[in-house]
């Protein structure tokens, strides 16, 4: 649990008697909105959602997206019951949504997904299916070439010096058989040769296919896509991707590049990109906030802390190789103009593009994921598009279009433009927070006339049930610490986190860290005269590391 030479100790205190020797009825009225309550995204659900768009808070603020949901999680008209529905606001960019709409039908796009999240957080700015009965934006579909991706990642991580040299074959590179698993000999007659670079910028499945079977093997990569997360669900309501079993090399080679093997849903896919951030796993979400009938605001499910998965210096280095795939690549048809100039600018976008055939619905599956701006990621986009005819407009196509939604205006592109989509958020984030402020300080001036002269107390103090502990990952345990962060832990009746917080910390490293893991932890109920309640306290956890 400690890393070499130094000792570690960790004590968690807990101080709920004290905490709640007073505690407010307005904290024991706080609950949460459940994980089978919380709608996907209005623009991924079929037939037209109910919401209101509000409009902006301020002349810079944004419009927001708000719906009001029955509790059973189906749409409801006006009600006065106070228990009979929620009222959920989307963390979507109404503008930027209804942009993509237009672009998906100005590209003659039938059957589309597009997402664009925050790299860094996770949090959704626009989710867009043009059919979601035809093509569900829930399912896993064919990964094709964002595979190669992953077996970059794997081979930059492990076999570093794997990508330093060429790669030479015969015939055509998208082109794989169990011979052109073995590269040809140096005076091959007819072979082409490739740079790790130039094999990302056009897709070689040639040179990712050995590069899987030689370099890596099947327990590396399959514990790469374990690693991004590819195998696990992304987020509420979406399911895991999938990989095939593994018989032989080519079918390694195949699952190595691509050709076939393994799903990903297009949310997946826009996690997968996300990672060329900083090498973070994010937990994309989509849900800014909830209250109940009676104004009360709701924990939302699908929050976590981005979780470490690549050293940055591995981001950066896949962020400068595949922005050759939009430059000088295989999506350098849509990013740039007829006249060669690039379509965003100043505003490189690195990238994959993947093109399989799959089937329900049946067509050739087009992908793109990427970041921008390459040098400094502001934005994470997946695209895929289902077409029955190679002429058609590819998922680099409706990216392109929507990424110029972000960055560029009528006269100039410039990656300034995309703080218009965060000022949005941000101010749309300000005006939720007074609203909450405003409310629990009215039900605190309410309380405290109402329980004026009685005393609230706990008769069973909350503890940690066994195996609620704190496993100190090894990037915050480089250097000697001593302090500690005292959380404010909100309990539902059962012992469940419901909302932790940071109270006061001299430890603003692992504040985040501390945090996600105790919304993880289960304690033993809150009681008060025999029954359980719903409670708020606090929870210093002293962190000392030798």
């Amino acid at each position: 649990m400690s890393a070499p030479g130094r000792s570690l100790a960790l004590a968690v205190g807990l101080a709920f008697g004290l905490a709640n020797a007073a505690l407010a009825p307005s904290e024991v009225r706080a609950a949460a909105l459940a994980a089978d309550e919380a709608p996907l995204p209005p623009g991924t659900r079929a037939g037209t959602a109910q919401v209101a768009v509000l409009p902006p808070v301020g002349a810079a603020g944004p419009a927001a997206m708000v719906e009001r949901i029955e509790r059973d999680g189906t749409e409801a008209a006006e009600t006065d019951a106070a228990e009979s529905w929620v009222e959920v606001e989307y963390t979507v960019d109404p503008t930027l949504e209804e942009r993509l709409r237009e672009l998906f039908a100005a590209l003659e796009v039938e059957l589309g997904h597009a997402i664009l999240l925050d790299p860094w957080t996770g949090q959704i700015f626009a989710y867009v299916s043009t059919d979601p009965e035809v093509f569900p934006p829930t399912r896993p579909y064919p990964t094709a070439s964002l595979m190669k991706m992953v077996t970059a990642a794997a081979t930059l991580r492990t076999r570093p010096d794997a990508v330093g040299g060429d790669c030479r074959y015969i015939g055509s590179p998208y082109l794989l058989s169990p011979s052109s698993l073995v590269p040809p000999p140096p005076d091959a007659m007819g072979a082409s040769v490739d740079s790790f670079r130039r094999a990302m910028a056009i897709s070689n499945n040639q040179c990712f296919a050995r590069l899987a079977v030689h370099e890596l093997g099947q327990e590396t990569l399959l514990g790469e896509m374990h690693r991004l997360g590819l195998l696990e669900p992304p987020a509420l309501h979406h399911p895991p991707g999938e990989v095939e079993p593994i018989q032989d090399d080519l079918d390694l080679g195949f699952l190595g590049s691509g050709l076939a093997g393994s799903t990903i849903t297009p949310l997946g896919a826009a996690r997968l990109a996300a990672l060329l951030a900083d090498g973070k796993l994010v937990r994309p979400y989509w849900i800014a906030s909830a209250r109940d009938a009676e104004g009360n605001a709701l924990g939302v499910p699908g929050r976590a802390a981005p979780r470490l998965v690549w050293p940055p210096s591995i981001a950066e280095r896949l962020r400068d190789v595949m922005a050759d795939v939009t430059e000088s690549g295989t999506a350098r048809r849509a990013f740039l103009g007829r006249d060669g100039d690039p379509v965003l600018g100043p505003v490189r976008v690195a990238g994959k593009t993947g093109t399989l055939s799959g089937k329900d619905p049946e067509g050739r599956y087009q992908w793109f994921i990427g970041v921008a701006p390459a040098d400094a990621p502001a934005v994470a986009i997946a695209t895929v598009v289902v077409t029955d005819a190679a002429a058609a407009a590819s998922a680099a196509d409706v990216s392109a279009g929507a990424l110029r939604e972000v960055f560029c205006t009528e006269r100039t592109c410039n990656a300034i433009h995309a703080r218009r989509l965060y000022a949005r958020a941000l101010a749309r984030d300000a005006e939720r927070e007074r609203a909450i402020r405003e409310h629990t300080e009215a039900l605190r001036r309410a309380d405290e006339i109402a329980f004026a002269h009685e005393v609230v107390d706990l008769d069973r103090t909350p503890r940690p049930r066994p195996g609620s502990t704190l496993e100190i990952p090894r990037r915050l345990r480089r250097k000697p610490v001593d302090g500690e962060i005292e959380l404010l832990v909100t309990l539902d009746p059962e012992g469940r986190v419901l909302e932790a917080r940071v109270s006061s910390s001299n430890l603003p490293d692992f504040e985040e860290f501390v945090v996600a893991e105790v919304m993880g932890w289960r304690f033993t109920p809150p009681t008060r005269d025999g029954t359980p309640v719903r409670a708020t306290a606090r929870l210093p956890i002293p962190i000392r590391i030798e």
